[in-house]
């Protein structure tokens, strides 16, 4: 499920610090009730901690840039 290779497809998007701030919110509250397998694909529950620790990076990544702005 999660792109490893040259000849997969991607696309991209922007988002605002806000917005990713309530997407990595909704990916831990996904993760906690997440029903477990068979009820979902255990691959779900690995992209679900793949984005979150993605999200995460970029958060640090924000307050390391912006630490004196705030």
């Amino acid at each position: 499920m999660i792109p490893n290779t040259e000849e997969d497809w991607y696309a991209s998007f922007d988002l605002g610090i806000e917005e990713i701030k309530l997407l990595h919110s909704h990916l831990d509250y996904a993760i906690k009730m997440w029903p477990g397998a068979p009820a979902r694909p255990a691959e779900e529950q690995e992209f679900l901690h793949f984005m979150k620790m993605k999200l995460s990076a970029i958060l640090m990544q924000y307050s390391y840039d912006c630490i004196d702005m705030d």
